[in-house]
């Protein structure tokens, strides 16, 4: 899901003690019990919760890096709530595209805010951001965060600007063992399967099989569209155990994820779904997910390439819509090969920025988001109203959740992002005897954790950023090229040329620097 995709996990935030230094060991965790962990409290003993009143209330300006994000401002019962409880109003805008915050940031016209993942980096710069751990210190002693978070975000120059969102430490994930991890998904029409007699989809050549009697029965399908977000190729890489971006580790040494023999074997098969007329050109071009999924939902897509929780959240907007149909999402792994590389620390990060206007106001709403009443407030709803604890160890809404309009008007969820633990996430999607749910226990049994690959960061206008960028760009550029060749031989001659671009760019001379940074960090 970078995804992440997927949605996918949650904003953390830092804390001095009273001293210089940044505090181990989050607070306001209570132990599992035996049903799977224990009921958290509308009236938590987080420090956030206890603090003071509000008195005056503070209008911030929030930039959202991500064009496709659903919820657009600050409205709804949680966001009042929110700024209830902290005495904040954010003022969102959202980006009309991915050049828009480097505009911005080489103008220096930058908001109070800034949410980002392309800009992480490029964002942790003392000329760009404040501190948070400086700004803990001086406003917010008692915020507290793990040592885990300390390592994986302090930034090249020892100082943390952002804590990562959608990550939880092993222990967060242990102490609830019903929570779930979005990942790249799959999804068919079950009336469809129902009317073909449920072929099987247990392999790719199945998965193949059923798109091609799709399309030679089914003239008003498309026999499979993909989500243009970030999403294409998530799911087919994962199910030939290849990863999806950045650096991968094999055989104790860091390389490109485009250097992977399974890298072309997803190529080579996305490719000859197109040219055995199973997917469509037009599937490249899409500039964002509207365009795709608006395929599924008006009937006009068999299979749709999303997430774990594509079939149950587009099944909510067409029953909602008055649909007379319905997406099944497949749950079992089709290759013996498949694997998912989780080496992210975290998804999103939100920067308070050297023009915000009260900074002290900034690091408290982050301190807020962060507390499990807080995350959990953004995430779920308000105790009670929004939602219940089950005492076998998930929250029961309410609420339709997957309902994107629902999800819109409570303005639930979405904000979470800002600053949220991935646990609390995986317990806003469990549904016992759900899709979802099988789907990601299933999965769960194929991935391989290593955040601290995250690590491996160069610095902005470095060398080796410079490399990097330009391999990203050509393979933006070039990509297109081996998914739509006419014949296998062109499109392994398509990735070659990738490939041997890449090497032009400097490729090797990055993963050289890469390697001899992760022996850094491993040691530390």
């Amino acid at each position: 899901m970078k995804r992440k995709k997927s949605v996918k996990r949650m904003l953390v935030l830092l804390l001095a003690a009273l001293t210089i230094g940044l505090v181990g060991c989050s607070n306001g965790n209570t132990k599992g019990n035996e049903s799977g962990g224990a009921s958290p409290s509308a009236t938590s003993t987080d420090p956030a919760s206890n603090s003071p009143s509000n008195d005056e209330l503070v209008e911030l300006s929030l930039f959202v890096d991500h064009s496709w994000y659903p919820t657009k401002d600050w409205s709804g019962a949680i966001p009042e709530e929110i700024t209830k409880r902290t005495g904040v109003k954010l003022n969102i805008t959202v980006a009309t595209d991915e050049k828009q915050l480097p505009l911005m940031i080489a103008s220096g016209d930058l908001p109070d805010l800034v949410f980002t993942s392309n800009q992480i980096v490029r964002m942790s710069d003392s000329k760009l951001s404040l501190a948070w751990d400086d700004l803990i210190a001086q406003y917010a002693p008692d915020f507290v965060v793990d040592d885990e978070r300390k390592k994986l975000n302090t930034a090249n120059d020892g100082k943390i600007y952002t804590v990562l969102g959608a990550y939880s430490t092993p222990e967060e994930w242990a102490q609830y063992p019903l929570a779930t991890d979005m990942g790249p998904g799959m999804m068919v029409r079950k009336d469809i399967m129902d009317k073909m007699g449920n072929p099987p989809l247990n392999t790719l050549e199945d998965f193949k099989n059923v798109l091609a009697r799709v399309k030679s029965e089914y003239k008003d399908q498309i026999p499979l569209v993909m989500n243009p977000a970030g999403w294409i190729r998530t799911y087919f890489a994962s199910q030939f155990g290849a990863a999806n971006d950045g650096l991968v580790e094999k055989d104790g040494q860091l390389v490109h994820f485009l250097r992977q023999p399974e890298l072309l074997e997803t190529y080579k098969y996305m490719n000859s779904l197109y040219r055995e007329g199973l997917i469509t050109a037009e599937n490249f071009a899409y500039k964002n997910e509207d365009q795709a999924k608006q395929l599924a939902l008006s009937g006009k897509a068999f299979a749709y390439e999303w997430t774990t929780n594509g079939a149950e959240t587009f099944n909510a907007q067409i029953k909602a819509n008055g649909g007379d149909y319905s997406y099944t999402q497949l749950v079992n792994q089709l290759n013996d090969q498949a694997a998912i590389y989780k080496n992210s620390a975290g998804w999103s990060g939100t920067f308070i920025t050297k023009n915000n206007k009260n900074p002290e106001k900034s690091i408290k709403l982050m301190q807020f988001l962060f507390s499990e009443e807080g995350d959990r407030l953004a995430k779920w709803g308000i105790e009670g109203e929004h939602w219940n604890w089950n005492e076998q160890g998930f929250p029961e809404m309410t609420y339709d959740k997957l309902n994107p309009e629902v999800q819109n008007e409570l303005g639930i969820y979405w904000w979470a992002n800002l600053v949220g633990k991935a646990v609390n996430e995986g317990l806003f999607y469990y549904t016992p005897g759900t899709q979802t749910a099988a789907a990601e226990v299933d999965q769960a049994k194929i991935k391989a954790y290593n955040p601290y690959i995250s690590k491996v960061k160069p610095d902005p206008d470095s060398k080796e950023q410079v490399i990097l960028t330009n391999v990203g760009d050509m393979l933006e550029n070039q990509e297109a090229k081996v998914y739509l060749a006419k014949t296998e031989e062109e499109c392994i001659a398509a990735y070659n040329e990738m490939v041997k671009t890449a090497e032009d760019m400097g490729l090797a001379d990055y993963e050289k620097w890469a390697n001899e940074k992760y022996n850094e960090v491993k040691s530390n």
